[in-house]
């Protein structure tokens, strides 16, 4: 499986639009068997997409994203799972282990409790 994650240093860019570059993985049987980082050129959201298409991507883990893209996204069979924050090698620990869910916040070391930080308390929840 193909997976991307945008990335700005360490960390899950904040959005898929402005993302300076990508991490691109090969996965098969919850293990990384490839990574390459690529450089993104500043452009349109279908410029974007069009890239992701060009690598075949089958997954792509973001923070934010915008309706129009992640439409195109789904529409091309790319499955995404929009809103992560936090650190690219924790979510994709999550994402390996089938974990990971939309708008998972993704903090080393923080001391909140981990069901909150995955998106599964109850609305209200405390931190």
């Amino acid at each position: 499986m193909r997976v991307a994650i945008p990335i700005f240093g360490a960390r899950i860019s904040p959005r898929f639009d402005f993302a300076p570059s990508l991490l691109l993985l090969t996965t098969e049987k919850g293990k990384v068997k490839a990574r390459e980082e690529v450089s993104l050129a500043p452009g349109d959201p279908r410029q974007r997409v069009e890239k992701l298409k060009e690598f075949e991507v089958e997954t792509l883990i973001c923070g934010g994203i915008d309706c129009h893209s992640r439409q195109m996204l789904e529409d091309n069979r790319v499955r995404v799972i929009p809103w992560v924050a936090g650190e690219v090698e924790e979510a994709l620990q999550y994402f390996l282990n089938g974990n990971l869910r939309p708008g998972s916040t993704l903090w080393p070391g923080c001391c909140r409790d981990r069901k909150r930080k995955m998106g599964n308390s109850e609305p209200g929840g405390k931190f």
